[in-house]
């Protein structure tokens, strides 16, 4: 049975983007609405967004928590992806690598709050989606939304679970944007690990990542089909 047609937006709202389970509405001047579509609680990701907020890092700024936590009034993001900015500007793919890393190093050194979900030993906030789609590039430094996934564990599985998403993801957009990612891909995954300098502890962590990332719904026969055969390589 196929999934039922997500909810279009009101009469009179403007659509930014949709995402996997949520819409970005235009909310007037320098806001946004976040709507899940599925009745999923967004409380938690604002308590979230506002913890690394308040430690430094760069998030949207959550101004309301609405109809009964299903929707989010936050600031407006002026700016592309990190990913818009790697298919323009393809001679700037180390530097951007070398920001992803800092992001995710700068992320893990944010201890979470309390009750937010285990993903295993540590106490580090994760993102798990912390890839250039998420980071948008505004004149003040980048910017990272999407924080549905978030939880608490060892910065390596962050780290892990960007290095699983950037090697597996089929490319949105028109072919040639496909194959002209495809031809960076390893380039960028090897310069991002680089940096990071956890590798070593990443790896470790890759099949747990991707025995987990098998159980997106969302995913494309083809990410799927590849995905299946890394685990079968790490697992023999």
């Amino acid at each position: 049975m196929s999934d039922p047609e997500p909810p279009s937006p009101a009469l009179g709202e403007r659509l930014l983007a949709r995402g996997r389970d949520a819409d970005i509405l235009d909310w007037g001047p320098g806001l946004v609405l976040r709507r899940s579509r599925t009745g999923r609680p967004l409380v938690r990701e604002a308590e979230v967004m506002e913890h690394v907020r308040r430690a430094g890092y760069p998030v949207p700024a959550v101004r309301e928590v609405r109809a009964e936590g299903r929707e989010l009034v936050m600031d407006r993001i002026e700016g592309p992806s990190m990913l818009q900015v790697l298919v323009r500007r393809p001679w700037r793919q180390r530097e951007l690598a070398r920001l992803l890393a800092d992001l995710h190093l700068r992320l893990g050194a944010v201890t979470a709050p309390a009750g937010l979900r285990s993903l295993g030993p540590g106490t580090a906030v994760l993102h798990q989606d912390l890839h250039p789609l998420n980071v948008l590039m505004t004149g003040a430094g980048p910017v990272v939304i999407d924080w549905a996934n978030a939880g608490c564990g060892p910065p390596a599985l962050d780290v892990a679970s960007t290095w699983v998403i950037l090697d597996s993801s089929e490319a949105p957009g028109p072919a040639l944007v496909q194959r002209l990612l495809r031809s960076r891909r390893s380039a960028f995954v090897e310069a991002f690990l680089a940096a990071t300098g956890q590798r070593p502890e990443a790896r470790a962590l890759l099949g747990v990542v991707v025995e987990r990332r098998l159980a997106d719904r969302n995913l494309t026969p083809g990410e799927r089909d590849y995905l299946a055969r890394w685990l079968t390589s790490i697992t023999g």
